[in-house]
């Protein structure tokens, strides 16, 4: 089936036209379900992204440049991912290296809240100062650089139900996945899927060991964190947008609740002494809460009704001050399952400054575990590599783990959750994958140097390693 077959077979997603190709897809509402999945035909690629979002998109634009037939996997109606649906819209952290600087320089040049882009920007966005962008601008900049590579499919809606797996020796391999089309079935196929869910799923389906909450120091030889393991993990964060409706109208700083917040080009938390700037417009960490289990969606639900209770009384507050709460879609969640793999990322690691042999992404975001106090000292990180074998699942053949679902420890996973590191992470993810599925050779099996030569040329360690 060729790209005009498919895409007259699926129907074309018709919702911002001028900014979408027709690799921009939903799921068929149209197609013959009942019992039936006849009418769904199997579909094939080289590689399978599942996630369009902060670690997804780069993973699906890598392979894709690399020459992979990708289908990239969304189940919300629009990708983008936490920027989007969860309003996580700040950049924070870095190094903002490879696609993500593509995204983060097209913000600033068509998308900045003051309608100009920043003079001191530079080329990496990180001129020291806070900069967040509107949700929906960030869906707008990830569809077009989605929709600019041809060897994109990207299907939304599409949420996985099962995984098409073979078994042999002591390995699963994941063929492919499963997805809901809106009650019917449909079959793609790939030589290797990458999870960039951030919540683990696919590698959980495929059997693969999983670990959850904190670690406690003994279990990997980490010299701070809990004594003992636990299943707490971050604290859940739903956030929301600020705006000013009426000329007249003032921050009601002072009396809300909730006072988390920042304007565009502030480099800090927003205080009183700020309000007099009239910004118009912030972006709030409206209300935390502890989630009982970030797995379960009764749990999640649960979290949310906490958080209301929370949002509520400031949501009356600005808007008697002529303010509107404009709140994100999802509940922003920090942490989920991480999927062991041949190497588990520790606080250690980062604290040491430690760059393996295969490191394949680096950072020094520094451990930010919300919810727990670690003493300032001990948060500090030195620059540090993530090795490409924590995107290696253990006991799985055919997968590659992207984002914060990786191979890591609890605390080590609060230093790499940010968006550029996730994104690095996910470039490599894609990377890999089509180097796999071009060579036909295992995901453990990938040339290491080759891979990281590509990571070079990519941009993706134009920083120097101090």
């Amino acid at each position: 089936m060729d790209r005009r077959d498919f895409i007259k077979k699926l129907g074309v997603g018709v919702a911002a036209a001028s900014v979408l190709s027709p690799a921009f897809v939903f799921a068929d509402e149209s197609a013959e379900r009942g019992n039936s999945v006849s009418s769904m035909p199997d579909l094939e690629a080289d590689v399978i992204v599942v996630g369009a979002g902060a670690s997804g998109i780069p993973a699906a634009i890598a392979a894709a440049r690399a020459g992979a037939k990708v289908i990239l996997l969304e189940q919300d109606m629009t990708p983008g991912g936490a920027p989007v649906n969860m309003y996580v819209s700040m950049l924070c952290g870095g190094p903002r290296v490879g696609i993500y600087r593509e995204m983060a320089q097209t913000l600033d040049a068509e998308y900045t809240l003051s309608g100009a882009p920043k003079p001191d920007f530079g080329p990496d966005g990180a001129n020291g100062k806070n900069h967040w962008y509107l949700p929906s601008s960030f869906m707008l900049v990830v569809s077009r650089m989605i929709a600019a590579e041809k060897n994109i499919r990207l299907l939304c809606g599409a949420r996985v139900c099962g995984l098409v797996l073979s078994e042999k020796g002591s390995r699963n391999t994941v063929r492919g996945v499963k997805i809901d089309r809106m009650g019917a079935t449909q079959t793609i196929r790939a030589r290797v899927t990458v999870d960039a869910t951030g919540t683990g799923e696919i590698g959980w389906r495929a059997g693969a060991p999983v670990l959850y909450g904190r670690d406690g120091r003994a279990a990997f030889g980490e010299r701070i964190g809990a004594e003992l393991p636990d299943d707490k993990v971050q604290r859940c964060t739903w956030m929301y947008v600020s705006q000013r409706l009426r000329p007249d109208a003032v921050l009601p700083w002072s009396r809300l609740k909730s006072r988390g917040l920042v304007e565009d080009d502030l480099n800090t938390w927003v205080r009183e002494q700020h309000v007099e700037r009239r910004a118009g417009i912030y972006l709030h960490w409206g209300a935390t809460t502890v989630c009982e289990d970030t797995r379960d969606p009764v749990a999640i639900a649960q979290a949310q009704r906490n958080c209301l209770k929370t949002l509520l009384p400031d949501a009356r507050t600005l808007h008697e001050a002529g303010f509107q709460m404009h709140l994100a879609p999802k509940l922003g969640i920090r942490e989920s399952r991480r999927i062991r793999g041949e190497y588990v990322l520790t606080a250690n690691d980062m604290r040491d400054g430690n760059y393996p042999d295969d490191t394949i992404a680096y950072t020094s975001y520094g451990l930010d575990a919300w919810g727990e106090n670690i003493p300032k000292d001990q948060r500090a990180t030195k620059p540090h590599g993530i090795p490409y074998r924590c995107l290696v699942p253990l006991g799985v053949e055919g997968l590659l783990m992207a984002g914060k679902s990786i191979s890591g420890t609890h605390l080590a996973a609060s230093g790499y959750r940010v968006q550029p590191v996730v994104a690095s992470i996910g470039q490599a993810a894609g990377t890999a994958a089509a180097l796999a599925a071009g060579r036909r050779c295992r995901v453990r099996d990938v040339d290491i140097r080759a891979l990281r030569a590509s990571l070079d040329k990519q941009g993706l360690f134009i920083q120097k390693q101090e």
